[in-house]
């Protein structure tokens, strides 16, 4: 202790002043977490401009967009990153003449990084919007860096009205605005600009096909591929490739159908995206709860080896809301997105236990 800080903190009586001690300790703890956040906040000011995408809107609500983008346009600058101005994005759209704005290829991302000035790009798509009497809402996200087109960060998050529900019926959620405002909150907590740790040695490339859809929902095979490439980030065994870069071989090669792929295809695929494995797959059934019918989802998936063309794994799954309820109504799944997503989900970790040859 130097001599003047000791002249300060003891009394006459040669004893320690103990308020004198406490307000230099405040003041000393008040600068350490001064620096901190300074430094925190140095930390997330670089590398964090980012062009919001328009997601595309699965719904049949056209109001959907109005809602969900400048929401999320809100949760990304509280969270400290710039976000672009609409009106440069909607120049730089038109510019490059781009339909499409739920994916970014690679090549398009490079652009953006170079006229943009932007790090990252989220794309997505709002895949459910309902204004009914528990409504319903549904999402899908994904950040692209530009400098190599890879997803950083991907997540899907979506709830009814009822799903918010405590004992004797509180809490429900009647308005859909209000419940796209949670699910967007609960979406983000897991945000990040960082690439997921991995262990590149022992993960597989993937590329995922846009799957057949069999069901009378419009963009269910869409819905369906946008949540196999979250779970496919999430997991510690794959990497996926962004759908963008998929679309535009898909363009390329002029390759047609869904859910199918000829040997000539899986050849051109796998020189095209340098690829170890590649996702086909059907949706059978997407549906919503009819009267007391839970929804459900059926899903059939086979993951091809892109090296030598042959078949690794194959399954179909079939879940519906109603397979893990506890007592009271407790695990009840109440919308076909959620019920689709968990069965998306229980594929992947199958997935994950597969021997590749």
């Amino acid at each position: 202790m130097t001599k003047k800080l000791k002249t300060i903190l003891v009394g006459r009586n040669g004893h320690y002043n103990h308020y004198r001690l406490m307000s230099v300790l405040l003041i000393a703890l008040y600068s350490m977490l001064f620096a901190i956040s300074n430094g925190y906040a140095a930390q997330t000011s670089q590398n964090t401009k980012i062009a919001l995408f328009p997601f595309e809107n699965f719904s049949e609500d056209r109001t959907a967009l109005d809602i969900v983008i400048p929401e999320l346009r809100i949760r990304l600058e509280e969270k400290g990153f710039e976000v672009l101005k609409d009106e440069d994005l909607e120049t730089f759209l038109l510019k490059e003449r781009v339909r499409s704005t739920g994916y970014v290829s690679k090549e398009l991302a490079a652009k953006a990084a170079e006229e943009l000035k932007v790090e990252n790009i989220m794309v997505g798509s709002i895949n459910t919007f309902s204004k009914a009497e528990n409504p319903i809402f549904g999402i899908t996200a994904r950040l692209v860096r530009t400098s190599d087109g890879m997803i950083l960060w991907a997540e899907h998050a979506a709830a009814t009205g009822e799903d918010f529900t405590m004992i004797f019926g509180l809490g429900a959620v009647k308005n859909i605005d209000e419940l796209a405002v949670k699910v967007i909150k609960k979406m983000l907590d897991s945000f990040t600009t960082s690439m997921p740790e991995k262990e590149k040695e022992s993960t597989f490339k993937i590329g995922v096909m846009p799957f057949q859809n069999k069901t009378k929902i419009k963009d269910a095979g869409m819905i369906v591929t946008n949540m196999f490439i979250v779970e496919l980030l999430k997991s510690e065994k794959f990497e996926p490739l962004e759908f963008g870069e998929v679309r535009r071989m898909i363009v390329d090669h002029r390759i047609k159908d869904k859910g199918e792929i000829d040997y000539l295809n899986i050849d051109a695929i796998s020189d095209d995206l340098e690829i170890d494995g590649i996702i086909v797959g059907t949706v059978e059934r997407y549906q919503e709860s009819i009267g007391n019918a839970p929804p459900e989802s059926t899903i059939s998936i086979r993951l091809i080896n892109a090296k030598d063309k042959k078949i690794l794994w194959s399954d179909t799954m079939h879940c519906t809301g109603g397979d893990d309820i506890l007592i009271l109504d407790w695990g009840r799944v109440r919308s076909a997105e959620n019920i689709a997503y968990k069965t998306v989900w229980k594929l992947v970790k199958k997935m994950e236990k597969i021997k590749w040859r």
